[in-house]
Protein backbone atom coordinates (compact mmCIF):
# COMPACT_ATOMS: atom_id res chain seq x y z
CA UNK A 1 0.00 0.00 0.00
CA UNK A 2 1.31 3.44 -0.92
CA UNK A 3 2.53 5.50 2.03
CA UNK A 4 0.42 8.55 2.81
CA UNK A 5 2.06 11.87 1.97
CA UNK A 6 3.08 13.89 5.01
CA UNK A 7 1.71 17.45 4.89
CA UNK A 8 2.22 20.55 7.00
CA UNK A 9 -0.58 20.99 9.54
CA UNK A 10 -0.36 24.77 9.81
CA UNK A 11 0.02 27.92 7.71
CA UNK A 12 3.20 29.40 9.16
CA UNK A 13 5.97 29.12 6.55
CA UNK A 14 8.61 26.54 7.46
CA UNK A 15 11.26 29.20 6.84
CA UNK A 16 9.66 31.37 9.55
CA UNK A 17 8.92 28.63 12.09
CA UNK A 18 12.28 28.70 13.89
CA UNK A 19 12.32 32.44 14.55
CA UNK A 20 8.63 32.53 15.41
CA UNK A 21 8.83 29.62 17.85
CA UNK A 22 12.00 30.90 19.52
CA UNK A 23 10.26 34.22 20.16
CA UNK A 24 7.36 32.42 21.83
CA UNK A 25 9.78 30.38 23.95
CA UNK A 26 11.34 33.67 25.05
CA UNK A 27 7.96 34.78 26.39
CA UNK A 28 7.51 31.44 28.14
CA UNK A 29 10.89 31.72 29.85
CA UNK A 30 9.95 35.23 30.92
CA UNK A 31 6.79 33.83 32.47
CA UNK A 32 8.37 30.59 33.68
CA UNK A 33 7.14 30.97 37.26
CA UNK A 34 3.56 30.81 35.99
CA UNK A 35 4.20 28.10 33.40
CA UNK A 36 5.74 25.78 35.99
CA UNK A 37 2.34 25.64 37.67
CA UNK A 38 1.08 23.92 34.52
CA UNK A 39 4.01 21.51 34.30
CA UNK A 40 5.81 23.50 31.62
CA UNK A 41 9.34 23.55 33.01
CA UNK A 42 12.57 25.10 31.77
CA UNK A 43 13.70 21.59 30.88
CA UNK A 44 10.69 21.14 28.59
CA UNK A 45 11.28 24.51 26.96
CA UNK A 46 14.95 23.65 26.42
CA UNK A 47 13.83 20.38 24.83
CA UNK A 48 11.63 22.36 22.46
CA UNK A 49 14.57 24.63 21.63
CA UNK A 50 16.66 21.54 20.87
CA UNK A 51 13.93 20.30 18.53
CA UNK A 52 13.99 23.66 16.78
CA UNK A 53 17.77 23.47 16.38
CA UNK A 54 17.50 19.99 14.86
CA UNK A 55 14.76 21.26 12.56
CA UNK A 56 16.86 24.24 11.45
CA UNK A 57 19.76 21.92 10.63
CA UNK A 58 17.73 19.86 8.16
CA UNK A 59 18.60 21.02 4.62
CA UNK A 60 15.87 23.15 3.08
CA UNK A 61 14.10 22.05 -0.08
CA UNK A 62 15.94 24.76 -2.04
CA UNK A 63 19.27 23.22 -1.02
CA UNK A 64 18.14 19.72 -1.91
CA UNK A 65 16.71 20.87 -5.25
CA UNK A 66 20.12 22.32 -6.06
CA UNK A 67 21.79 18.97 -5.38
CA UNK A 68 19.16 17.18 -7.45
CA UNK A 69 19.53 19.58 -10.38
CA UNK A 70 23.33 19.18 -10.35
CA UNK A 71 22.99 15.39 -10.29
CA UNK A 72 20.49 15.51 -13.16
CA UNK A 73 22.80 17.70 -15.23
CA UNK A 74 25.67 15.28 -14.59
CA UNK A 75 23.49 12.34 -15.64
CA UNK A 76 22.28 14.13 -18.77
CA UNK A 77 25.85 14.93 -19.83
CA UNK A 78 26.88 11.31 -19.28
CA UNK A 79 23.89 10.20 -21.38
CA UNK A 80 25.02 12.45 -24.24
CA UNK A 81 28.51 10.95 -24.10
CA UNK A 82 27.05 7.44 -24.04
CA UNK A 83 24.75 8.06 -27.01
CA UNK A 84 27.70 9.51 -28.93
CA UNK A 85 29.66 6.30 -28.34
CA UNK A 86 26.70 4.24 -29.56
CA UNK A 87 26.35 6.47 -32.64
CA UNK A 88 30.03 5.99 -33.52
CA UNK A 89 29.61 2.23 -33.49
CA UNK A 90 26.31 2.28 -35.35
CA UNK A 91 27.77 4.46 -38.11
CA UNK A 92 30.30 1.70 -38.76
CA UNK A 93 27.51 -0.89 -38.77
CA UNK A 94 25.53 1.22 -41.25
CA UNK A 95 28.58 1.69 -43.46
CA UNK A 96 29.07 -2.07 -43.56
CA UNK A 97 25.54 -3.43 -43.80
CA UNK A 98 23.18 -0.49 -44.41
CA UNK A 99 20.65 1.06 -42.00
CA UNK A 100 17.80 -1.18 -43.20
CA UNK A 101 19.70 -4.45 -42.93
CA UNK A 102 18.92 -7.25 -40.53
CA UNK A 103 22.39 -6.94 -39.05
CA UNK A 104 21.76 -3.27 -38.23
CA UNK A 105 18.41 -4.08 -36.66
CA UNK A 106 20.03 -6.64 -34.37
CA UNK A 107 21.42 -3.76 -32.33
CA UNK A 108 17.93 -2.48 -31.43
CA UNK A 109 18.93 1.18 -31.40
CA UNK A 110 15.70 2.59 -32.83
CA UNK A 111 14.75 5.67 -30.78
CA UNK A 112 17.95 5.54 -28.72
CA UNK A 113 18.17 9.34 -28.75
CA UNK A 114 15.02 9.46 -26.62
CA UNK A 115 15.96 6.70 -24.19
CA UNK A 116 17.00 7.37 -20.62
CA UNK A 117 17.53 5.54 -17.36
CA UNK A 118 17.54 1.76 -17.35
CA UNK A 119 16.34 1.54 -20.97
CA UNK A 120 19.43 3.37 -22.20
CA UNK A 121 21.64 1.06 -20.14
CA UNK A 122 19.86 -1.98 -21.58
CA UNK A 123 20.31 -0.85 -25.18
CA UNK A 124 23.97 0.00 -24.55
CA UNK A 125 24.68 -3.50 -23.28
CA UNK A 126 22.92 -4.95 -26.30
CA UNK A 127 24.99 -2.79 -28.65
CA UNK A 128 28.18 -3.92 -26.92
CA UNK A 129 27.17 -7.59 -27.02
CA UNK A 130 26.15 -7.60 -30.70
CA UNK A 131 29.11 -5.47 -31.79
CA UNK A 132 31.47 -7.84 -30.01
CA UNK A 133 30.10 -10.81 -31.95
CA UNK A 134 30.41 -8.86 -35.23
CA UNK A 135 33.85 -7.45 -34.50
CA UNK A 136 35.62 -9.54 -37.20
CA UNK A 137 33.13 -8.28 -39.82
CA UNK A 138 33.36 -4.66 -38.67
CA UNK A 139 37.11 -4.35 -38.31
CA UNK A 140 37.25 -3.14 -41.91
CA UNK A 141 35.04 -0.18 -40.87
CA UNK A 142 37.31 0.77 -37.98
CA UNK A 143 35.57 -0.99 -35.10
CA UNK A 144 38.13 -2.01 -32.49
CA UNK A 145 38.10 -3.62 -29.04
CA UNK A 146 39.16 -0.24 -27.70
CA UNK A 147 35.95 1.36 -28.95
CA UNK A 148 33.93 -1.32 -27.18
CA UNK A 149 35.95 -0.77 -24.01
CA UNK A 150 35.23 2.96 -24.29
CA UNK A 151 31.52 2.19 -24.67
CA UNK A 152 31.61 0.17 -21.45
CA UNK A 153 33.50 2.94 -19.68
CA UNK A 154 30.92 5.53 -20.67
CA UNK A 155 28.16 3.17 -19.58
CA UNK A 156 29.77 2.87 -16.14
CA UNK A 157 30.01 6.66 -15.89
CA UNK A 158 26.39 7.03 -16.94
CA UNK A 159 25.08 4.45 -14.49
CA UNK A 160 27.04 6.03 -11.64
CA UNK A 161 25.55 9.42 -12.53
CA UNK A 162 22.08 7.88 -12.82
CA UNK A 163 22.46 6.30 -9.38
CA UNK A 164 23.63 9.63 -7.98
CA UNK A 165 20.55 11.35 -9.42
CA UNK A 166 18.22 8.70 -8.00
CA UNK A 167 19.88 9.06 -4.59
CA UNK A 168 19.46 12.84 -4.73
CA UNK A 169 15.74 12.46 -5.49
CA UNK A 170 15.30 9.94 -2.67
CA UNK A 171 17.32 12.07 -0.24
CA UNK A 172 15.14 15.06 -1.05
CA UNK A 173 11.94 13.09 -0.47
CA UNK A 174 13.19 11.70 2.84
CA UNK A 175 14.52 15.03 4.11
CA UNK A 176 11.35 16.86 3.11
CA UNK A 177 9.18 14.31 4.90
CA UNK A 178 11.43 14.43 7.97
CA UNK A 179 11.36 18.23 8.02
CA UNK A 180 7.57 18.35 7.79
CA UNK A 181 7.14 15.73 10.52
CA UNK A 182 9.45 17.65 12.87
CA UNK A 183 7.71 20.92 12.03
CA UNK A 184 4.30 19.42 12.84
CA UNK A 185 5.64 18.06 16.13
CA UNK A 186 7.11 21.44 17.05
CA UNK A 187 3.95 23.29 16.11
CA UNK A 188 1.76 20.96 18.17
CA UNK A 189 3.88 21.64 21.27
CA UNK A 190 3.96 25.35 20.49
CA UNK A 191 0.17 25.51 20.30
CA UNK A 192 -0.14 23.57 23.55
CA UNK A 193 2.24 25.89 25.40
CA UNK A 194 0.79 29.06 23.86
CA UNK A 195 -2.72 27.99 24.85
CA UNK A 196 -1.37 27.63 28.38
CA UNK A 197 0.10 31.12 28.16
CA UNK A 198 -3.23 32.57 27.05
CA UNK A 199 -4.97 30.80 29.91
CA UNK A 200 -2.47 32.25 32.39
CA UNK A 201 -2.96 35.87 31.31
CA UNK A 202 -6.50 35.86 29.89
CA UNK A 203 -8.07 37.82 32.75
CA UNK A 204 -5.05 39.65 34.16
CA UNK A 205 -2.71 40.97 31.44
CA UNK A 206 -3.90 41.64 27.89
CA UNK A 207 -0.41 42.46 26.56
CA UNK A 208 1.05 39.18 27.80
CA UNK A 209 -2.03 37.32 26.57
CA UNK A 210 -1.38 38.73 23.10
CA UNK A 211 2.20 37.42 23.24
CA UNK A 212 0.84 33.89 22.98
CA UNK A 213 -1.59 34.38 20.11
CA UNK A 214 -0.70 32.41 16.98
CA UNK A 215 -2.29 33.89 13.86
CA UNK A 216 -3.25 31.82 10.82
CA UNK A 217 -0.73 33.52 8.52
CA UNK A 218 2.61 32.53 6.94
CA UNK A 219 4.49 34.44 9.67
CA UNK A 220 2.11 33.64 12.51
CA UNK A 221 1.59 37.38 12.98
CA UNK A 222 -1.62 39.43 12.63
CA UNK A 223 -2.62 41.36 9.52
CA UNK A 224 -3.33 45.10 9.44
CA UNK A 225 -6.37 46.81 7.93
CA UNK A 226 -4.84 46.47 4.44
CA UNK A 227 -4.55 42.70 4.92
CA UNK A 228 -0.76 42.92 5.20
CA UNK A 229 1.09 40.96 7.86
CA UNK A 230 2.37 43.13 10.69
CA UNK A 231 6.14 42.87 11.12
CA UNK A 232 8.24 43.89 14.08
CA UNK A 233 10.87 46.62 13.66
CA UNK A 234 13.62 44.01 13.36
CA UNK A 235 11.79 42.29 10.50
CA UNK A 236 11.11 45.41 8.45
Amino acid sequence: MRKKTVTVNFNIALSALYTFAMAKIGFMLRDLVEFIKYGVTEEKLNALKAMLTDFANIPTDDELVGVQVSATQEKDEAAIQLRDAIAEIMQRVENKFGAQSGNYRKFGVSGVSDLDGGKLSYVTRRVHRVAETMLPQLESEGLTPELLTELNSRLDTYEQALSKQEDAIADRDIATENRVEKANEIYALLVKYCNTGKQIWEDTNQAKYNDYIIYDTPTGKPKDKDNQEVLSETEQ
